[in-house]
């Protein structure tokens, strides 16, 4: 039988409400004595406490939130979950330093239609330092599931928008009911970057950097006149009540660093500059060509945060004909993503500190992207490292996160092996003392190649197509039944398109933020289920003409199992 696609994830949906509606009054107690604990021992752990720092068959407790205990004779508790951990790893959940997770992108500000390009308003010209990440939080993105899942707990996250979007916050990548109970600290540094307005000024690098200046100045002369108002209001006049100059008073006082997401070595540069001007306390994020002021950052001793939005390997045209000004620019392509994936040793051989930052990376692409850090010289512990203490000291919360240490709080991240082996798969996070348990993946059995066995049959596509793009017949189990159609995708200038169509000709579902490297096909789409809008990210490998993946409802933390295959042209 075939089944609508919107009405089964409606009815999906419904039936997700009503369970976790039903689970939250069976733990509700107006007495304030809940029977459900929040204490757990995790034994028989081989628990990474810090890079370097290991303890073998060890027991972690959590209490209320908190590492209670460490060590290999503790003491666990009576009212304690126990949590047979043999053969897996324990480590501190990982800290992203500059991100977008948990923020929603607002509605692009209409062009006014008297605009004096000259000198536009703040909010148009992007200029709102006032503005804080919060008002931008949904606690049902997909995308702080998404990051928990791939070991992070903790997330910088900062607000969308061009020259000074606002400030950024600390959020704790959990499900929660309201947006207060996932912030760990609220605007911990003003978010800055170097993107124009559209059509009006500042428009270009030379007009953010003027309008910088004049900003910060403005600011530090407004606060001027409002400590000597403060003091002794005789005489003066009363301060202007300036939002934007508001804004900059703890960055001038440096009780608040400015954080500038700055990818290139130009933009790197242009920062540091303005901050030699201004004095305020600077940190970088985003960096991706950190090997070009290796000594600038050394001397400084500016904080970095290193962007994990790696670029794919150069491929070769493998033309045999191919003229030498092809083989020059195939060799400089090549030279550049060495360089770029080298970045992390060459800053960790100058004795650098540095975190990372995820912002433009999915959660799926982290560990694959740190693990070719490491191929390309970057050390296990100082990855490590960057994912865990390193944020947590640059970030100020080295007192409650970053190592596996009693009174911290109970952010942990437990793997299948050691964190950075190929197949080591997340199986357990901890977030604010909450559990989560993901599925393990069984590994497939190699093949032993038999000399004397027939060649593969040749894919049905050729050899210089794109394996994605066609069409493929998918299989959806959910609940509510089995749902059936294609999947059909498109590649046109470079980027992917596509669409999900159902067999019993309901509605097609548009395939939103495809992407495609290593054999991991991923993407999302949405359904209107009962007047709510209710987002599935899907994250699988095609192997051949087969696609394998799940599919995340976020907002309930549950996946399905989906499949498919690849007609023949």
């Amino acid at each position: 039988m075939k089944l609508n696609l919107k009405k089964t994830f409606r009815s999906v949906f419904l039936l997700l409400l009503s369970v976790t509606t039903l689970g939250l009054q069976a733990q509700s107690d107006p007495t304030g004595e809940s029977a459900v604990t929040r204490t757990y021992a995790i034994t028989n752990a081989t628990v990474v406490q810090a890079p370097g720092q290991e303890i073998k068959e060890g027991t972690v407790v959590i209490k209320d939130g908190l590492i209670q205990a460490v060590g290999t004779n503790v003491n666990i508790p009576a009212d304690a979950q126990v949590i047979d951990a043999k053969g897996l790893y324990v480590y501190a959940g990982f800290i992203d330093g500059l991100a977008n997770t948990g923020a929603k992108r607002p509605k692009s500000m209409p062009r006014p239609s008297n605009l004096f390009t000259p000198d536009p308003p703040n909010d148009f010209a992007g200029i709102t330092p006032e503005n804080s990440v919060t008002s931008q939080l949904d606690i049902s993105s997909a995308g702080i599931g998404s990051m928990r899942k791939s070991g992070f707990a903790i997330s910088h996250t900062v607000p969308y928008g061009r020259m000074l979007p606002g400030s950024g916050s600390l959020i704790l990548l959990a499900d929660v009911d309201h947006m207060d109970e996932m912030i760990l600290a609220k605007d911990v540094a003003l978010y800055s970057q170097f993107t124009g307005a559209p059509g009006a000024y500042p428009n270009n690098i030379l007009g953010i950097m003027a309008k910088w200046r004049n900003l910060y100045r403005n600011a530090v002369n407004e606060k001027s006149h409002s400590d000597m108002y403060a003091s002794n209001p005789e005489g003066l006049p009363r301060p202007s009540a300036d939002r934007v100059s508001q804004a900059f008073f703890p960055v001038i006082t440096k009780e608040k660093p400015v954080m500038f997401d700055v990818s290139s070595m130009l933009d790197v540069r242009r920062a540091m500059r303005l901050q030699g001007d201004l004095g305020f306390d600077l940190v970088l994020a985003g960096v991706e060509q950190s090997w070009m002021v290796i000594d600038e950052l050394k001397a400084t001793g500016t904080p970095v945060f290193i962007g994990l939005d790696l670029p794919d390997e150069p491929k070769d045209s493998k033309d045999k004909d191919k003229s030498e000004e092809v083989t020059a620019l195939e060799a400089r392509r090549m030279e550049f993503y060495k360089q770029h994936v080298s970045q992390a040793a060459e800053l960790e051989k100058a004795g650098i500190t540095f975190g990372f930052s995820t912002k433009g990376t999915r959660g799926n692409k982290v560990k694959g992207h740190v693990m070719t850090l490491i191929e390309n010289g970057l050390s296990e512990n100082t990855a490590l490292a960057a994912l865990t203490t390193n944020p947590a000291s640059m970030l100020g919360i080295d007192k409650v996160a970053g190592t596996v240490e009693a009174g911290k709080m109970a952010n942990l991240m437990i793997s299948t092996a050691p964190y950075f082996t190929k197949d080591s798969q997340i199986k357990m996070m901890f977030v604010d003392g909450d559990k989560y348990e993901y599925e393990v993946k069984e590994k497939k059995a190699k093949k032993k190649k038999d000399a004397d066995a027939e060649p593969a049959a040749a894919p049905a596509a050729s050899s210089g197509s794109d394996p994605i793009v066609g069409t493929w017949s998918f299989s959806f189990t959910t609940p509510g039944g089995e749902q059936t159609g294609k999947m059909i995708i498109k590649k046109e200038e470079g980027n992917y398109t596509g669409v999900l169509t159902s067999d019993d000709g309901s509605p097609d579902n548009d395939m939103n933020d495809i992407s495609y490297r290593d054999g991991e096909l991923n993407f999302s789409f949405s359904i209107d289920a009962g007047g709510q809008s209710v987002d599935i990210v899907v994250e699988g490998t095609v192997e051949g003409k087969n696609y394998s993946a799940e599919a995340s409802v976020a907002a309930f933390n549950v996946t399905f199992e989906l499949t498919a295959t690849k007609d023949d042209k």
